[in-house]
């Protein structure tokens, strides 16, 4: 039994080393992929892009906003004229278009989530032939993220090149809102 099990122990550790030696030596090089999401022309655009649609948003929320405190400013002064269930009727059509406001905030929030959420997809997809090539072209194993490296030696940071290859196959991203769903009636 004993010779058994010396036998499977052996056969077990010849196979441990053949499978390390058959990986190949690592070659990693290096990727700042905030540095490309933000630096490159595509990045660029995608979030001149997001800022306009947000300011757009931001003054259509806006004009709301002043009409709601406005309708609350003429309701308090309604209060003691009023009668009271009146009053209370105001104030409720007054709540209800409050909460349609926050829903309208809502989905414009979403909307831009999934926005950038498919320009950022549109963006890695074009990425990943330009890292292969990376890859290749270095004679590499693996690109790692900067953020995930502790310590490194020069010249294996690859961002430039990638950014410069990103520019020449992707220079604009369309960011598209999704069409709302669930929008309140106004």
């Amino acid at each position: 039994m004993a010779a058994i099990a010396s036998a499977v122990t052996g056969l077990s550790n010849i196979t441990t080393v053949v499978a390390a030696e058959a990986l190949p030596p690592a070659v990693i090089a290096v990727i700042d992929s905030r540095m490309v999401r933000f630096n490159s022309a595509a990045g660029k655009d995608i979030q001149g892009q997001l800022d306009t649609i947000r300011k757009k948003f931001q003054v259509e929320i806006g004009e709301r906003e002043k009409q709601l405190k406005e309708e609350e400013t003429t309701l308090k002064s309604q209060r003691s004229i009023l009668p009271k269930e009146s009053y209370d009727a105001k104030v409720q059509d007054f709540q209800n278009k409050v909460l349609t406001v926050q829903r309208e905030v809502q989905i414009k929030n979403r909307q831009l989530e999934t926005a950038l959420s498919n320009a950022q997809n549109e963006l890695q997809r074009a990425l990943k032939p330009i890292l292969q090539k990376i890859l290749k072209d270095h004679n590499a194993t693996m690109i790692m993220d900067v953020s995930l490296v502790i310590e490194k030696a020069a010249g294996l940071d690859v961002t430039t090149k990638v950014i410069e290859a990103l520019d020449a196959v992707l220079p604009t991203v369309k960011v598209e809102l999704p069409v709302a769903t669930n929008v309140p009636a106004q």
